[in-house]
């Protein structure tokens, strides 16, 4: 008993240096495995377990000056680049947004929501980013649930839109939306589901299937595209990182062989204006004025497009295509500023993106991992589908481009994620740090007091 209190002392004189309480729980166990340890070896010496406890302490150095040096190395650390990079989105999708509401008179923008919804949008970011982002695997259950009655009661209380005819009832607006927030629950899943084997990966399996059907419930496509393929990424990468602990072709043969039976079976269930829309799509000349008018106004802006300036013949985007400020932010400056605005607009995506994947490339902490991306990939999604559209292949319709595109919703909530990734590469060095001691102190064979102790549970 004395022993443990002038341990538990030792510590807490220790952790009262450092001012980054979350790093006090793993900087305890580090340092309390450490003085064990030497405690140990003094014991094996002929020394008395209390000597050898006071000599392994003593080893260890005065509590305040080495709390003061960890104070100084455990601190949270800011992804300044992100948080840079992120600014320059907002601020560039305000500056458009700004220019397509005097380009256009149709189109819905104010320069007073604007700036609500950044500031807004900001705030949000700001509140995940502070965020202990562990609960997305301490609850990962209650949060996937949750979702889905959120998703539900939104479909219940908010009427969807007529679009398309009025023989098709349009999308659930702001459900549609809720689906980004999907495969971050899918992650913490995966994270709850490692180590089980296939019976994981099955049940990881059972658990995307649901909010999938409440996509074909929307509907929409678009949601559903971007749901599927970020979370096979999402699974992919834990299985091919080993975290299941299979066979990796035989578990990537059991995802994806149902994966690619399923469009087969989903196109007896899709409605007639969803089939005609796919099939125009690849193929827009077989109904020019009609399903495949959109990809063929957008095909002929960009190639009478130039590299700078104005559009060769003058053609108005703001009158052939709807909702410009939405879905074709990237067409109308095409056409008005020229491919250079395409262009640099591109750059900084694949700045963001090649930077996020790098941050996310480090991470050693598993749940950290999959967190980060599954974010990453959710933003790639959007800004893939958004590209794909503007440039004349309108296989699904665009969700939103991240940030830059007019949509209150779809801001803020890549705002959310975006804080959540933050918050992720924030704590990297001391979750990294708990899971690498835990590791560190599971060992298979423990040679204690002249006695081998084998750990089974290993």
């Amino acid at each position: 008993m004395e022993q443990s209190n002038k341990l538990e002392g030792y510590l807490k004189t220790v952790c009262q240096q450092i001012r980054w309480k979350k790093a006090h729980g793993v900087i305890s166990e580090e340092l309390e495995n450490h003085i064990i340890d030497q405690k140990n070896a003094f014991v094996s010496e002929g020394f008395t377990e209390e000597n050898a406890m006071d000599k392994a302490i003593e080893e260890m150095g005065d509590p305040i000056v080495v709390g003061s040096e960890l104070d100084r190395t455990h601190k949270p650390k800011p992804e300044w680049s992100i948080i840079s990079l992120t600014g320059v989105l907002l601020f560039l999708g305000f500056l458009i947004r700004e220019f397509i509401a005097n380009d256009v008179s149709n189109a819905a923008n104010s320069t007073g929501s604007n700036v609500v919804i950044t500031v807004f949008g900001i705030a949000v970011m700001v509140i995940a980013y502070f965020l202990d982002y562990t609960i997305i695997g301490k609850h990962p259950k209650f949060i996937y649930f949750g979702l889905i009655a959120i998703m539900i009661s939104s479909m219940v209380i908010s009427p969807g839109t007529i679009s398309i005819s009025q023989k098709y009832m349009g999308q659930f607006f702001y459900a549609k939306f809720i689906m980004l927030l999907f495969p971050t629950a899918f992650a913490g899943i995966i994270y709850s589901m490692r180590n089980r084997g296939y019976e994981g990966i099955v049940l990881s399996g059972i658990y995307f299937i649901f909010p999938a059907l409440l996509c074909l419930q929307i509907p929409s496509l678009s949601s559903l595209a971007m749901y599927t393929i970020t979370c096979l990424i999402i699974l992919t990468y834990a299985i091919l990182k080993g975290w299941f602990n299979v066979k990796k072709l035989k578990a990537m043969l059991l995802v994806y062989i149902p994966t690619l039976i399923t469009p087969f079976i989903a196109l007896k269930f899709m409605e007639q204006y969803q089939i005609a829309r796919l099939k125009y799509a690849l193929n827009p000349s077989l109904d020019p004025f009609g399903a495949g008018y959109i990809a063929n106004v957008t095909r002929l802006i960009i190639k009478n497009a130039k590299l700078i300036g104005y559009n060769s013949y003058g053609i108005d985007t703001g009158n052939l295509l709807p909702n410009i400020n939405t879905d074709f932010i990237m067409t109308h400056l095409i056409d008005r500023l020229g491919w250079i605005s395409f262009i640099l607009l591109v750059m900084v995506f694949l700045i963001f993106i090649i930077r996020a994947l790098k941050l996310v490339h480090n991470q050693k902490n598993v749940l950290g991992n999959l967190v980060s991306i599954s974010v990453i990939a959710t933003f790639i999604m959007q800004v893939i589908i958004y590209v794909l559209n503007n440039l004349g292949f309108p296989l699904i319709a665009p969700l939103t481009l991240p940030l830059i595109s007019y949509s209150r919703t779809g801001t803020i909530l890549n705002l959310f994620l975006i804080g959540i990734m933050l918050s992720v590469f924030r704590n990297s060095s001391i979750y990294t740090s708990k899971e690498t001691s835990n590791i560190k102190g599971k060992k298979t064979f423990n040679f204690i007091d002249g006695k081998i102790i084998i750990d089974l549970n290993r």
